[in-house]
């Protein structure tokens, strides 16, 4: 494999949308190194499982019959300051046949140091896509399948599924399979894939939580695990998912959305067909919506959607089993902390 110029020794890639990362972080991974050669050249560490020693010392190590080495290290941003320092040191004089590349959520401690690494490699912020540029994504995407996206189609995908693009990416190839040899995939296409896409087994579990009964949301949360299926319809055959929990917590902080909006709606005295236009679901669905928000506060709903995104991130970081951190999600929601605070000031009052 050649050398290439525009490859830098070293990179510091960080935000929250990993799916661009992870991208990236191929492509690179494509251009240093043949499927071959990744079998004694390839190293991936975790910074919160490995030492900056072990990491600087893979790097510092010539490639075994290969021009390069590739290097990765995983939750960069959780080393200590100390350990950054120690990489820093390599960073100065970075090996010209490695390819280091540095992986985070945030910066951590390598803020402040960024100017440094700039000076040999590269630094990426990953922000999540919104607005005209997750549009913009989408389309680009499906063009790569050699189809065209309709404006209508993209908006209403994004509406249903949510700005997870792993999410996107998996909808867009359902998308493009069903509509056969036809080169636009519109709105039409769309509804029929997705339509009234709220997992049953989601709404089941939050209607569970907003009456407060442990046992049955714990019950369905079970099932879902269990069966690694989920239902993307009311009544749809379960599909097979591999690992459930990313798309089971991202449909639950949506639906806790839904909820809100519609209890802000109805708030205003919206008429029902207001409600469906602004939601974009059926009157069935609308009015389940509703149903559901009567049972939660405001805060609550707000709550719900916070702990689901810390819950994804303690998942994706591997702070614990996966189903003891969904089984401690599901009883902290069944027990919101406004109950427990109102139950502290009833106890003090006494």
């Amino acid at each position: 494999m050649k050398k290439h110029a525009d490859l830098y020794p070293v990179y510091l890639f960080y935000g929250p949308e990993d799916f661009l990362m992870k991208e990236e972080i191929e492509r690179l991974l494509e251009k240093t190194l043949s499927p071959k050669e990744k079998e004694l050249n390839l190293h991936v560490f975790s910074a919160e499982e490995h030492s900056a020693q072990e990491i600087a010392q893979a790097a510092q190590t010539l490639p075994m019959f290969s021009q390069y080495r590739f290097v990765l290290v995983k939750e960069a941003d959780q080393l200590e300051e100390d350990k950054v320092k120690i990489l820093l040191r390599y960073i100065e004089n970075p090996s010209p046949s490695t390819c280091l590349v540095l992986q985070g959520l945030t910066l951590g401690s390598w803020r402040g140091h960024q100017a440094q690494i700039e000076k040999v490699g590269k630094v990426v912020e990953y922000s999540r896509l919104r607005g005209k540029s997750l549009m913009s994504w989408l389309r680009n995407k499906m063009a790569e399948k050699g189809k065209a996206l309709s404006e209508a189609a993209a908006d209403y995908l994004v509406e249903v599924v949510g700005d997870s693009l792993f999410h996107l990416e998996s909808a867009l190839e359902k998308a493009f399979l069903m509509v056969g040899e036809r080169r636009t995939v519109e709105l039409s296409d769309i509804e029929g894939m997705v339509a009234d896409i709220k997992l049953s087994t989601v709404f089941d579990l939050t209607d569970a939580i907003s009456r407060q009964e442990v046992e049955k949301a714990l019950g369905v949360l079970e099932k879902v695990m269990g069966s690694k299926a989920l239902s993307f319809k009311k009544g749809e055959e379960a599909s097979k998912v591999g690992d459930p929990i990313p798309l089971l917590l991202n449909m639950m902080a949506r639906q806790y959305r839904l909820i809100w909006r519609a209890k802000v709606l109805k708030s205003r005295q919206a008429p029902l067909g207001e409600m469906v236009k602004e939601l974009r679901m059926s009157q069935w669905m609308v009015k389940n919506l509703i149903d559901q928000s009567k049972n939660f506060s405001e805060f609550s709903l707000r709550e719900g959607i916070l702990k689901c995104h810390r819950t994804d991130l303690a998942v994706k970081r591997g702070r614990g089993p996966k189903e003891l951190l969904m089984e401690k999600l599901v009883i902290d929601l069944c027990h919101p902390s406004e109950v427990k605070l109102h139950a502290v000031k009833g106890v003090a009052s006494r």
